[in-house]
């Protein structure tokens, strides 16, 4: 567990607590993006080094997308465990990741476990699919997405451990999972080759203050700090350049003014193309250092299993990438002074949106509304020609709450005008209490009209979908080429905090919609 975060420790040590006990069903809660799959792995590999070869234990997921990511990592992790991925095939294997659809089909066929995890266990209802399992020494641990799906199977469960995505900002952890990547995948052998030492990824600068630099190492008797930013776009917008800037110089400016006599390197760590009077610009002025896409090709030396590693953390060719060499960094630094009192918009929009209680009760649905539509401007204004609020179609049958046009600047909004012909993006807010269902799928899909250029929309709601608004967006999809897709509060903060970062948020969105296409079948 050398490079867990400290949550997910803590995580983790619970659920092995746990095992030991007599309590037979529990749960955590933690929201999307802040690493389930990795407690869920580290939870078994401690168990298992516990327990050895005796140990069984079942993954139930909701669909093979997600069994294949978590087999991943346990291969990634060099796990001594052979795992079956369906019950059919299932012979001397002590773990199995599969699907709780092939569970319920093949029941008769499961084995005894002392353990079964069950991801997204909110949509888990009744425990019949369990069969005989429920009778027996089998203990349950559900993974939920927060506290208040109490009506499920799991709603009665001891609580282990609850940690959302608001706790992680303040705890001043990165919740974008792609920087994390090219930390572990890339970056960290690639400083090792360089001869830095004592690496710590996401460590805490200061004991008084929630600053995690993605990473701290030690070279040439300075401490090294950087800041990691990856982006789905070669090119990307100056302000996303200019909050980069300004994240590592607040670090600067803590430091600095904390350990005065300590020798400090700053370096900015980007995964798109910066052109050279620009990098000039920032060292001559600040004293930090950018290395770009061009800079982290040089830094291979040429070396294939870097280039391997890095080119496998690009989402765009890396043909027309051509190696430069990055500023010497070893000259004398200058103090500089960065804004600290500038409000932060992860935490302005947290407040606004614990503040803004779900229902219509003092028109809480208005007040949401308009949260959501600012939050929309701030995250993605630059991209949209036009924005039309409360829009009504020219019949006066439809009323949409926001209805964009797009200029296709970065990756995910050329893809929505590429592949799905859309030239205008709809939003639609639900301040529910619960979950979206299905009728408000086929609602929103009324808005969608080919002939318009009108094929996308977005609902953003405070919870997302249920299970059958998610076949009915992906039955949408699949029969007349309408893409609807779910975002949720913890989603809004996920992206504002992306932009406060100097992070391109839209590259969230392509995530999301990746996700979508891999999952659905004829």
């Amino acid at each position: 567990m050398e490079y867990l975060r400290s949550y997910q420790k803590d995580a983790v040590n619970k659920v092995c607590k746990f095992f030991r006990s007599s309590v037979t069903k529990a749960k955590i809660c933690l929201s999307p993006g802040l690493g389930k799959t990795t407690i869920i792995v580290s939870s078994v590999q401690a168990l298992q080094q516990e327990y050895g070869d005796n140990l069984s234990v079942a993954i139930l997921t909701s669909g093979r997308i997600i069994c294949d990511q978590i087999r991943t990592v346990f291969l990634r992790e060099n796990c001594n465990l052979d795992v079956a991925s369906n019950v059919c095939e299932m012979t001397t294997e002590k773990l199995l990741v599969t699907t709780y659809q092939d569970v319920m089909r093949n029941q008769s066929r499961l084995q005894q476990f002392d353990l079964i995890i069950c991801d997204e266990a909110q949509f888990v209802k009744r425990g019949e699919c369990f069969g005989f399992l429920l009778d027996s020494h089998v203990k349950f641990l559900g993974v939920l997405q927060n506290t208040e799906s109490l009506e499920g199977w799991f709603g009665d469960a001891a609580c282990l451990f609850v940690y959302s995505i608001r706790e992680a900002i303040n705890d001043g952890y990165d919740i974008y999972p792609n920087e994390r990547q090219l930390v572990e995948i890339f970056l960290i052998p690639l400083l090792k080759k360089h001869g830095y030492q004592d690496i710590k990824k996401e460590k805490k600068i200061l004991d008084d203050k929630n600053l995690r630099a993605d990473i701290v190492a030690q070279k040439d008797n300075k401490t090294v700090v950087m800041e990691v930013n990856s982006y789905r776009s070669l090119y990307n917008s100056k302000f996303n350049f200019d909050n980069a800037i300004k994240q590592i110089l607040l670090y600067k400016d803590s430091l600095t003014q904390k350990n005065p006599d300590k020798k400090y390197s700053f370096i900015i760590v980007l995964l798109c193309g910066i052109d050279e009077d620009s990098k000039n610009e920032i060292y001559k002025r600040y004293h930090i250092v950018v290395w770009d896409i061009n800079n982290l090709i040089y830094l291979c030396e040429e070396n294939k299993k870097l280039i391997s590693l890095l080119t496998g953390c690009l989402p765009y060719s890396s043909l027309a990438l051509n190696p430069k060499r990055p500023i010497n960094v070893e000259i004398e630094q200058k103090e500089i002074v960065s804004d600290e009192k500038e409000t932060s918009l992860v935490k302005k929009y947290m407040e606004i949106l614990e503040s803004c209680k779900p229902g219509k009760l003092g028109k809480a649905d208005k007040k949401f509304e308009h949260i959501c539509t600012e939050i929309v401007k701030i995250l993605f204004e630059t991209e949209f020609y036009r924005v039309l609020e409360q829009h009504r179609t020219n019949d006066e049958m439809f009323q949409i709450d926001l209805l964009c046009s797009l200029k296709g600047t970065t990756a995910f909004w050329k893809f929505l005008m590429s592949f799905y012909h859309t030239k205008f993006v709809v939003f639609e807010y639900k301040n529910y209490s619960d979950y979206i269902s299905q009728n408000l799928i086929y609602n929103t899909e009324k808005y969608l009209f080919p002939v318009a250029l009108q094929n996308v929309a977005f609902i953003i709601s405070r919870k997302g979908f249920d299970q059958n608004a998610k076949k009915a967006a992906l039955g949408c999809l699949r029969e007349s080429g309408k893409l609807i897709i779910s975002l949720n509060d913890n989603d809004l903060i996920t992206m504002l905090s992306m932009k406060e970062k100097g992070e391109e948020p839209s590259d969230y969105l392509l995530d999301k919609v990746e996700y979508i296409l891999m999952s659905i079948s004829k």
